[in-house]
């Protein structure tokens, strides 16, 4: 059975809560509001390795939840 886009949305904001507040922001910064990882690690006031590592975390965490 296909899931529908509303259970796509919820398994998706489901994996967002489930983020630390910090991979969630640089998430969001990035897919969202459409920064560089250079202009979040500014913002944020890291290393650009350390954004890298932040989506790295965040894209993990969605795509078990998307499964």
């Amino acid at each position: 059975m296909a899931d529908t886009d509303a259970d796509k949305l919820a398994r998706a904001k489901a994996a967002l809560a489930r983020m630390p507040a910090r991979t969630r922001r640089i998430f969001v910064a990035n897919r969202v509001e459409g920064l560089s990882y250079a202009e979040i690690a500014e913002r944020e006031g890291l290393f650009l390795w350390q954004v890298r590592r932040h989506m790295l975390r965040a894209i993990r965490i969605i795509a078990r939840h998307m499964l």
